[in-house]
């Protein structure tokens, strides 16, 4: 039993032991670094390509509401599931973890992998984004507080595709769904993404700034 003891203890030292105060940075990065740092990396710069998104810089607000969906299995995702399991993670552990990621800094998206540009007409992104998506997310991609709307940039494209398909299948919920992505072709997805995408570059000037 002495020898189990040993054994095991080493492994207890490497997970946090206690709940965090909400916004305890400290505590977030220990969190983070015990369960989510396999998937998003290291400095949260995310992985495999776009398969396990950027979280460094995110709004704090909004990977909150993300983690209590995840929790609360409103959004599915499986390699989730295990980080919840048995109440595992506290409300205030998911503040501090929200805490955490939101002081980190936004990377290159070179630094990251993003890629520079993907296939799709530009100037129809520009129009599509300016009328459906810029009250929410701004002119610049960084998202909006009061809209509770994530930033787009340096995110991957793969990643992005992924949730845009995720709400037109109906797996994931979003307030305008079904007149966003339901109705949409292929080519206006195409040519938002490509748009978001520039918005980590340079981007054609816009006429409205809400």
């Amino acid at each position: 039993m002495r020898s189990l003891t040993l054994f095991l203890l080493p492994l207890a030292l490497t997970l946090p032991t206690a709940s965090a105060a909400a916004g305890d940075v400290g505590f977030g990065e220990r969190i983070f670094r015990a369960e989510c740092a396999s998937c998003h990396g290291e400095r949260a710069q995310g992985g495999k390509g776009g398969e396990y998104p950027r979280l460094a810089g995110q709004r704090a607000d909004y990977i909150q509401l993300q983690l209590n969906n995840f929790r609360d299995r409103k959004r599915q995702n499986k390699p989730m599931l295990p980080i919840f399991k048995t109440g595992k993670l506290k409300q205030s552990d998911i503040e501090a973890v929200a805490a955490y990621l939101a002081g980190l800094p936004i990377p290159e998206p070179e630094e990251v992998g993003v890629p520079a540009e993907v296939d799709g007409d530009l100037e129809f992104g520009f129009e599509l984004y300016e009328r459906d998506c810029i009250l929410c997310h701004g002119p610049d991609g960084r998202g909006k507080e009061e809209k509770g709307s994530p930033q787009l940039i340096s995110q991957y494209p793969r990643y992005i595709a992924k949730q845009m398909a995720d709400f037109r299948n109906e797996e994931r919920w979003h307030e305008y769904a079904d007149k966003m992505f339901g109705e949409a072709y292929e080519d206006e997805l195409d040519a938002v993404l490509a748009y978001v995408l520039s918005l980590n570059h340079d981007r054609p000037e816009s006429g409205s700034d809400p």
